[in-house]
């Protein structure tokens, strides 16, 4: 059985981690320590894990990789090992040999909660043993990372982040970059491109189908997702006054028109909207 995730897909590892009984295998690049942390608590304390993941300067400097994240993996049972693999970039978690994930997210809370990610959770035994087989074949060119590995990388890492943030040149290029990004697009570069307003529509039918929402989480998503469609500076404004911010404005107009053509319900006892068709 193939079953399809999207973003917000915590449940389903945690549930697919809780399934195995003997083996666990996670091949991230990037982990978070309070994600391994929560990770860890989803199983069992005796069973065998495995971590496969991409350590290098780069990734601990920029705060992707938590090196006390790699201690929390390694150190939960004395079974446990954690290879370092270079250009690692797959996201895959398996369960003895009946369950896995492939995903585009790795083990941080941006990937489990806020980000567009997408993947399947596969249970058909043949498919997951091939799957599982693979990962170990990649550990088996990896490099087994001890403690006492890991007790100088935490040396270092605090350096590397102290280094890395003193880059001040490098932090205003990486705002100018995310800047221009994020600019409205002059008139002539929209021309044969969605409007605003077809792009809202689909935006808030993408963030409905993870559940009903109320307009205010709606709103939040939707900005996260087209953040240079909602500039809190442009206010839509009725004889010079202003009514509200725009991106508001049209984001409402675009809620009513779903309803209207009967894509999506409003619930005045909880204020909540829907996808009439989840």
């Amino acid at each position: 059985m193939v079953e399809l995730i999207g973003p917000a897909w915590r449940n389903h590892l945690a549930g697919v981690v809780a399934e195995a009984r003997d083996t666990i295998l996670v091949a991230v690049p990037f982990i978070k320590y309070e994600e391994a942390v929560w990770l860890c608590r989803q199983m069992d304390p005796e069973i065998e894990i495995t971590t496969l993941t991409n350590i290098n300067a780069e990734a601990v400097s920029s705060a992707a990789l938590d090196i006390s994240a790699l201690r929390c993996l390694a150190n939960i049972s004395r079974s446990a090992k954690l290879i370092a693999l270079p250009n690692l970039h797959a996201k895959v978690f398996v369960a003895d040999e009946t369950a896995a994930i492939v995903t585009s997210g790795n083990l941080t809370r941006s990937a489990l909660e806020r980000n567009i990610e997408y993947g399947v959770v596969i249970r058909e035994p043949t498919l997951v043993r091939t799957i599982r087989q693979d990962m170990m074949s990649f550990a088996r060119i990896g490099r087994q990372v001890n403690t006492g590995d890991l007790a100088e990388l935490a040396r270092l890492e605090k350096k590397l982040r102290v280094a890395d943030a003193q880059v001040s040149r490098s932090t205003a290029f990486k705002r100018r970059f995310n800047e221009i990004l994020q600019r409205p697009q002059p008139a002539a570069a929209l021309s044969g491109q969605p409007s605003p307003h077809a792009v809202f529509r689909e935006a808030i039918q993408f963030v409905l189908r993870q559940g009903p929402k109320n307009t205010t989480v709606i709103q939040r998503e939707v900005r996260q997702l087209r953040p240079d469609l909602c500039d809190d500076r442009e206010y839509f404004l009725i004889k010079g006054k202003p009514y509200g911010k725009t991106w508001m404005r049209r984001l409402r107009h675009a809620q009513q028109y779903l309803k209207i053509k009967g894509l999506v319900r409003y619930d005045p006892g909880t204020r909540t909207w829907a996808l009439t068709r989840p």
